[in-house]
């Protein structure tokens, strides 16, 4: 048994002394072999799985985000395309109006209407054409008799104040001057035409403020008694609203004016610019009312609303009423917060302003001499 393992030792030996072999050259000679042996083949990369994961989300946040983009490109384009500039009356120039002998041209009412879409992003469509026009034509018919009667008082605007007229109505848009410039030029709206038209709003803001400067007094008073009603209020049922009132007369589209509404989400914008009521210059809005203050039957219709829901249209005396119910207050279960003595007598001013506006234009229309011709 000894003899038998000194010879292997022996035989091992002389092997390793016939050939010097480093340990990093027999795991390279064993790494390269062809052999079978397990201990020394190379093994296969294992796949990261987390990694592999994410290399997945990553590829399908990307795709996901390229859809979105091409979406949002593709609405863009059919929004821009919407609001080109329909041709409502051919090439003929034709006398649409008089306004105390003051003509209206089909050109004029095409540049308002281009104007129209141009500034409230609505379209014109075969829906909504006939009111479009009928909305134009009053802003026209209003736009003449303001210039008229502020040129009557004197009243006019320097070219310094325009330009500070054009600039503040970009920015309460957020746009700059060039970029408003731009939308102008896309829409194909003549940029003087504009000009006028921002003139006329601002000759006949400055004549209004003339004329209330001897009227418009808050007082103490005003501001304690609408504190007090309010604060009285808080037991009551109220609603937060905003409205449409078209007078039946003017009320053939009414119904399409429903349905535009609840596609299109700015009432507000909607209500500037087809709403008859004084809240018009507010969008429409009504603020917080109690039901005491409003007629029986919208109290009943705004009872079975949601908020965020619109009404159809409402049948009420000579008008329509159409609601958007913004919120709805219910004593013991919401608060309701009191604004400040500052805050209520800027709403106050602003209330008197309104209406010494609304009825100073109501009776110039009322004495103007106006001749439609189509």
């Amino acid at each position: 048994m000894k003899y038998i393992l000194g010879v292997f030792v022996a035989l091992f030996s002389f092997e390793v002394m016939s050939q010097t072999i480093s340990a990093s050259d027999l795991d390279a000679a064993a790494r390269t072999s062809k052999g079978t042996s397990v201990m020394f083949k190379q093994q296969p990369a294992q796949p990261d799985y987390n990694q592999q994961r994410y290399e997945q989300e990553k590829q399908r946040y990307e795709e996901q985000m390229r859809t979105r983009e091409e979406a949002y490109k593709k609405a863009e384009e059919e929004r821009l395309k919407a609001l080109r500039p329909v041709n409502l009356f051919g090439k003929a120039l034709k006398i649409y109006a008089t306004v105390n002998g003051e003509v209206i041209t089909t050109k004029d009412m095409q540049e308002r209407a281009n104007i129209f879409v141009a500034t409230t992003q609505i379209p014109i469509t075969p829906q909504n054409k006939k009111m479009i026009l009928e909305r134009v034509f009053q802003g026209v018919v209003d736009e003449k008799i303001k210039i008229q009667e502020a040129h009557r008082n004197n009243v006019h605007i320097s070219p310094k104040d325009l330009n500070e007229g054009i600039q503040n109505f970009a920015k309460s848009n957020g746009l700059t001057v060039d970029q408003l410039q731009q939308m102008l030029n896309q829409t194909q709206v003549n940029s003087i035409v504009f000009a006028e038209q921002i003139k006329s709003e601002m000759a006949w803001a400055r004549l209004v403020q003339l004329k209330a400067m001897q009227t418009v007094r808050i007082s103490q008073s005003d501001i304690k008694n609408a504190i007090n009603l309010i604060t009285r209020d808080k037991n009551k049922q109220k609603f937060m609203i905003s409205e449409i009132v078209i007078a039946k007369k003017d009320g053939k589209h009414i119904n399409m004016l429903v349905e535009n509404l609840r596609q299109d989400p700015r009432f507000e914008l909607y209500a500037m610019q087809f709403s008859q009521s004084p809240t018009s210059k507010n969008g429409g809005n009504l603020g917080w009312v109690s039901a005491e203050q409003l007629p029986e039957k919208l109290v009943n219709v705004l009872k079975n609303m949601k908020e965020g829901q619109i009404s159809d249209p409402i049948s009420l005396g000579t008008d329509y009423y159409i609601l958007k119910l913004q919120k709805r207050y219910t004593p013991g279960v919401d608060t309701m917060p009191v604004p400040s003595e500052k805050e209520i007598a800027r709403i106050l001013e602003n209330k008197k302003m309104e209406e010494i506006a609304n009825k100073y234009l109501r009776d110039l229309k009322n004495k103007a001499v106006i001749d439609r011709k189509m």
